[in-house]
């Protein structure tokens, strides 16, 4: 099985832009034949944190944003994994979605740990689909004894939307690889599942989202990695340990241990 994670470069608000760059990454990692790719959280609009801009953007699951994504996981026969703004007749909820080959919703996941105006989300869900079973959790889920402690303790693989930023300097080279690096691979090991994790990279804000992605053992060790603050596609094969890397306009087997 192979996962493709595109840590995608993001203007928030500016939904057209980034879904046509997503479609752009979509179709340079055909090639390698992706059973599942995974972008970020809140793929489309950015994470947006006023009330205002998020009822702007919010839809309904299914709806506008999942029809469009649809169409590109029937194209290329692949489960997509992606973020959204989710209005409910509750209010508005940070949420993943995923779909399979055929674009049919399998998943969908509301962010846990999240603050206002966002509500929070209760549950962590599952789905047994050709791979094993999956399931999602969005950012500071990962980081939650409570939320984590709700996985099935047979899960398969554990995909993680992110849209996270330093407090300061981001991205920080430097700060992700003394430490910030290692939080995370605790994060999984304390999960025990292997995962993928992937944060867009965002422009034209002040403290940007870093960009990255990550593909992480059941043990907490690293398998695969895009740079820090790249938004470098990912592509990892789980049976061959694999690991391809889209920079520029290449295509870069990064090792090959088949």
């Amino acid at each position: 099985m192979r996962t493709a994670l595109i840590p995608l470069r993001t203007r928030p608000g500016d939904v057209q832009s980034n879904f046509d760059r997503f479609c752009q990454q979509v179709e340079r990692l055909a090639p390698l034949h992706p059973d599942l790719v995974c972008l970020p959280e809140c793929t489309f609009t950015g994470y947006l944190s006023e009330e205002a801009q998020i009822a702007r953007f919010a839809e309904a699951v299914p709806g506008p944003t999942v029809a469009r994504v649809s169409v590109i996981a029937r194209q290329y026969g692949v489960y997509l994994c992606f973020g959204m703004l989710e209005v409910s007749s509750h209010g508005f909820y940070n949420t993943a979605v995923l779909l399979d080959r055929n674009g049919e919703v399998a998943l969908v996941h509301r962010k846990n740990v999240e603050k206002p105006p966002f509500l929070k989300g209760h549950e962590v869900h599952g789905v047994h689909c050709e791979f094993g079973a999956v399931s999602v959790l969005i950012c500071g889920d990962l980081f939650s004894k409570r939320v984590v402690q709700q996985l099935n303790p047979r899960l398969s693989l554990l995909l993680v939307p992110m849209a996270r930023c330093f407090d300061k300097a981001s991205p920080d080279p430097d700060r992700w690889s003394c430490r910030e690096r290692r939080v995370y691979l605790q994060a999984v090991r304390r999960a025990g599942v292997p995962a993928v994790i992937v944060n867009s990279l965002e422009v034209d804000v002040d403290l940007p989202c870093f960009g990255g992605a990550m593909v992480v053992g059941a043990d907490g060790r690293l398998l695969a990695e895009c740079p820090h603050g790249s938004d470098a596609p990912l592509c990892y094969d789980w049976s061959t340990g694999q690991v391809w890397l889209l920079s520029g306009e290449k295509q870069t087997l990064v090792n090959d241990h088949a």
